[in-house]
């Protein structure tokens, strides 16, 4: 073994780094993030206008400013490639950083064909073409995109600074459009009466939950730039630039044509709100919708290439994809492995799949916020050219809304989907289990500031640590076996049955929750049996 390695955690990128300009980060960030302000559409029939409007506000500040925030503070203290992995694996240690990073791989691997889908779905109202024909204009996108990838970081930025451009100029016409032809009050009624204060709320916050994610995925390039700083300063003008633009064109949009009632993708749309200046504006919205879609496919392949590498070069997930190429310096194997599961995908149904995307993802959310505030605990001398003006504890007080918000989504967001991420969840022990016994992982680096324990083959404490997982999820598990059926009312068998067709899929799905609960309290029974005989 090599001698030991000192520090907090291990920088093993290969990458090459380039020479990345803070705008073109400020625009990878946004296509990342946001891509537009489409899917608020979706918000304003549930929740009402001003509701909506508020909730843009208030998820920002309580989700995606906490988030963004800690991004800051902890990218500049580890510019790495891998970002929010390698905070993890500083805060926490190998196996939670395992845990965040190969939930946001899953979760992303099968989210991605998606935005290849919606483009194309929105391409076809404006060229019909047979579905043979679909599937090929899907595959050009998929291997167009690839290569740009393949060429580095510079290329990505410089196709999502033009996609990015042409949105925020689209959004900011919108705006003016809407302005002009202002007629009602934007925020009245406040709520959507007819569904009820809370069932509105409870109805657009996953909704809006989405639009304000992933600021902890752009740490991933900071191994990508000669100066890693640009990356957090990007996080700090994003995030007010995406909020502003979620804002103004839904406020003025909405006065301008009201009917909020009748928003939404196919009806009432910020198209709607163009189509008043010309309908040749109407229609352009629909290329910008398109070109939405193409930038967050672009950034989401080059920061998932950067975080699946990062975690191989850990030896913890295939050796292959650790390969780099040596003219242009990026993981291309990592690269190509996107473009074939997109390609896939696009082929395919992939609904059932995405249902565990939401779960995984609010497993790396909440496990970035609590490696921040261990790591202000375990490296409190650690420098952080961005700091949070707070103390430990008011780390802790500052990133908790990030908690109590993503355990309200998992109850909300659906029984399919809670039930596809505890189903997600317990395939990451296994996963680490398997590469941690046939590679050791950081171990076989020379560093590990946990001993490998003999027995298990694992870092010691591993077997605890599985157990907290499992046990955390026995009582999501518990929790939600009362709450969403309580919550879903007597509208869900009808709902379920719409989706899915089988008349008792709500009863099934109640069913395999509880089965999947029961299954996680039988494992943390065991797994703390086990830890008590093996582990000192």
């Amino acid at each position: 073994m090599n001698e030991k390695k000192k520090g907090i955690v291990i920088d093993n990128s290969k990458i090459k780094r380039q020479d990345v300009k803070l705008f073109t980060m400020v625009f990878m960030m946004y296509a990342f993030c946001s891509g537009g302000a489409f899917g608020i559409e979706e918000m304003i029939p549930v929740a009402g206008p001003g509701m909506t409007l508020l909730l843009l506000v208030l998820i920002a500040l309580f989700w995606a400013t906490p988030q963004a925030f800690i991004s800051v503070e902890l990218g500049s203290a580890m510019p790495f490639t891998g970002g929010f992995y390698k905070w993890v694996q500083a805060g926490l240690g190998e196996f939670w950083a395992f845990t965040a990073g190969w939930c946001r791989v899953i979760a992303q691997y099968v989210e991605n064909a998606s935005y290849i889908i919606l483009s194309v779905g929105y391409l076809s109202t404006l060229i019909p073409m047979s579905e043979g024909a679909a599937y090929m204009v899907k595959v050009a996108i998929v291997l167009f995109f690839t290569a740009i990838n393949l060429r580095g970081i510079r290329e990505v930025g410089w196709v999502s600074t033009v996609l990015s451009l042409t949105i925020l100029i689209a959004f900011a016409a919108v705006t003016a459009v809407g302005f002009v032809n202002w007629d009602t009050n934007p925020i009245v009624p406040f709520y959507n009466e007819e569904e009820g204060l809370f069932w509105g709320i409870s109805g657009a916050l996953a909704i809006g939950m989405w639009m304000y994610s992933g600021y902890t995925s752009v740490s991933t390039l900071a191994g990508d730039c000669k100066d890693p700083t640009v990356v957090p300063k990007a996080l700090m003008i994003g995030l007010p630039l995406i909020t502003v633009t979620y804002l103004l064109p839904t406020m003025t949009g909405v006065s301008a044509i009201g009917n909020w009632q009748d928003w939404g993708p196919d009806s009432l749309n910020y198209g709607t709100v163009a189509a008043l200046a010309s309908p040749i504006f109407g229609s352009f919205m629909m290329l910008v919708a398109i070109f939405g879609c193409l930038s967050c496919y672009n950034s989401c392949m080059i920061s998932l290439s950067r975080n699946f590498y990062a975690i191989a070069e850990d030896k913890l997930a295939p050796k292959i994809l650790t390969k780099v190429d040596k003219k242009r310096g990026v993981p291309y194997i990592a690269i190509l492995t996107i473009a074939v599961i997109s390609i896939i995908g696009c082929s395919m149904d992939f609904s059932t799949v995405v249902t565990m995307s939401v779960t995984l993802f609010m497993v790396d959310y909440v496990l970035v916020c609590i490696a921040g505030i261990m790591l202000r605990k375990k490296a409190p001398d650690l420098a952080r050219p961005f700091k949070l003006p707070f103390g430990t504890k008011g780390v802790a007080l500052f990133v908790s809304p990030v908690f109590v918000v993503a355990f309200i989504a998992l109850m909300i967001n659906g029984a399919d989907y809670f039930l596809g991420g505890i189903i997600g969840v317990a395939v990451i022990p296994i996963l680490y289990v398997y590469f941690k016994r046939r590679s050791g992982g950081l171990a076989t680096l020379g560093y590990s500031e946990e001993k490998i324990n003999e027995k298990t083959k694992m870092c010691c404490g591993d077997l605890k640590r599985i157990t907290k997982l499992f046990g955390v999820f026995s009582v999501l598990g518990l929790i939600g076996s009362f709450f969403i059926p309580f919550y879903d009312g007597s509208w869900g068998p009808e709902y379920y049955m719409e989706a899915y067709g089988p008349e008792n899929a709500y009863t099934f799905i109640i069913t395999a929750i509880r089965a999947m609960t029961a299954l996680y309290i039988a494992a943390t029974a065991v797994l703390y049996g086990l830890s008590k005989k093996y582990e000192q």
